[in-house]
This record gives C-alpha cells, structure tokens and sequence, in this order.
C-alpha cells in the first residue's frame, strides 16, 4: 500500500507559494481594473500639434555655453528651439537645481554628491565649461520656470525618484501653472504612475523605452501608463514603429541622442518629437518653423 504522506508533504510545500501567487495575482487585476484595463494612453494635455515637429534642445544649447544654465538656454532661445530638455536633482536643503550628474565634480569641480550640499554652497561655485570656470551659476528649477515658462516647453528628467521629490517638483508645475508645456521623465515606473495617479493633468514619460519594454507597457494599467515613451532614437527599431503605429502612439515616442547625423533618419521614420544636440544648420528647417497654436 503507497504512502500518502509524501505527496501531501509536497502540497504543503507548494501550497504557501501558490497561496502568495494567487494573491499577488488578484491583487494586480483588481488594480487593472480600477485603472482602466490595459489599453494604451492617448490624452496627453502638451500644448503642441502632434503633426510639428518639436525639438528640445539636449540640456540648451552647449557649444559656448555649459550644459543646464541659463546661457545654454538663452543660446537656445536664440537658435529657435520650442523646448528645452533639463536634469533636476534635489538639494540638501530640498530644492530643486540643475544638474545631470549625481556628483558636482564635473560642472562644479568639487567631488562631492549634489545632493550632499545646499543651494547656497551649490550657488558659491561657477559652472564649469571646457575645464574653466565661468560665471554662470547652477539654476533652480524656479529661476527657470520665472524666467522660461512661457518661452519653452520642458522636458524635466528628474533624477530623484522618491515621491515626496515628485510631489515637490508636481506642485512647482501647478504653481506656476504649466501642466500643458512641461513633460516630467523618469526611468522609474513606480514614479510615473504615482504622478499619473496623483497629478493627472502633468505629462509624464518613462525613460529608456524600447521595443524591449513594450511588455512593461502592457503591464501598466491604463490610467497609470505614461503620457510618453522616451529613449535611444538608434533603438527605434522599424519593427518597433510599427507596434507604436499600431497603438497610435507614434507622436507618443520621443527620441534623445538625436545629431545631425541621424537627425534625418528619426523624420524618415515619422518620429516628430527628439531631444538633440545641437549643431549649426543641422535642424534649421524645423527651427524655423513658428510653434503651432496653443491648445
């Protein structure tokens, strides 16, 4: 006569693990339903017609300037640019500055975090630019917003992912009232979908989307998923555009490490918003262009 001991042995094994699976399981499709089901998102609010083109200038423009100051965007203003892409980090004192590395060692020359100092020891310190220091300083988001916020649409890479960074940066949006001229990035997903949820009216975008991380995009319920799709403009493969035709979400990707080398090839493959790097003649077409109506 068999034993049935081993195999009820092995179903109190099994029995926890599958416990938590079913769980988990539940737990995710009842946050699919509440959040819309799976189906792609196509309400941006970005007061721009998806036919323009629309360049953001990679950090302004830094070929006589250092990369996210002031002058960098006022070379951008001059070059014709409709938008400005910028790196936000927080400082220690809880403001929200300029920079795109996680230490100032490079535009500051000094080899500590950003986030270790204040603004005040941050503001002490020209940017550097080709390893001379200038005299521009690291702005705050505000100065930009005081100064821009009606002169660009911004692409803000924020580089904090916590959400008390994301209701900081949120409420600075609101305050000066740009919800449909700023896109708010981040690689992390948990972050975007608390701002969609949250602050639905401020576009979103998650960082480094190729077709690699269409089943991301598949996962994420509908009122959580971002308003854009960012990444590589050399990972825009043409099978990739044609998923993003399929779920009409071509004017949805947005595509960075664009020159003007392969400036042509992102418009061949009816991509119509890039974050470049800019060099003389290369997008003069589409700078020339006036901005299309506001919404």
């Amino acid at each position: 006569m068999s034993n049935p001991k081993p195999k009820r042995n092995l179903f109190l094994r099994v029995r926890i693990p599958l416990l938590c699976f079913a769980s988990l399981l539940a737990a995710y499709l009842l946050l699919v339903w509440i959040g819309g089901g799976w189906s792609a998102r196509h309400d941006s609010r970005l007061a721009w017609d998806d036919r323009s083109v629309l360049l953001f200038a990679h950090r302004g423009v830094t070929d006589q300037a250092p990369e996210n100051s002031e002058a960098a965007f006022e070379d951008a203003r001059r070059a014709g640019f409709p938008g400005i892409e910028l790196d936000i980090r927080k400082t220690k004192d809880n403001q929200l500055a300029l920079s795109h590395d996680p230490t100032a060692r490079k535009m500051l020359g000094i080899d500590v975090d950003f986030g270790k100092l204040t603004l005040a020891e941050i503001k002490k310190r020209g940017l550097l630019f080709q390893g001379q220091e200038t005299t521009n300083r690291v702005p705050t988001l505000r100065e930009v917003f005081e100064k821009y916020g009606h002169t660009f649409r911004f692409y803000l890479d924020m580089k904090n992912k916590g959400f008390a960074d994301a209701d900081l940066l949120a409420h600075m949006i609101q305050e000066f009232g740009l919800e449909d001229r700023t896109i708010v990035a981040s690689v992390d997903p948990l972050f975007v979908a608390y701002m969609e949820h949250n602050y639905p009216r401020i576009n979103t975008a998650l960082e480094r989307f190729d077709a690699a991380q269409v089943w991301l995009y598949r996962l994420l319920p509908s009122r959580w998923k971002p308003d854009f799709l960012s990444g590589f403009a050399r990972k825009a493969s043409p099978s990739h555009i044609e998923w993003l035709k399929k779920k009409r979400l071509l004017s949805n990707r947005i595509v960075y490490v664009v020159t003007g080398a392969n400036y042509q090839q992102v418009l061949d493959l009816g991509l119509t918003k890039a974050i470049v790097d800019y060099s003389p003649g290369a997008f003069s077409e589409a700078l020339s262009q006036p901005p299309p109506p506001t919404r």
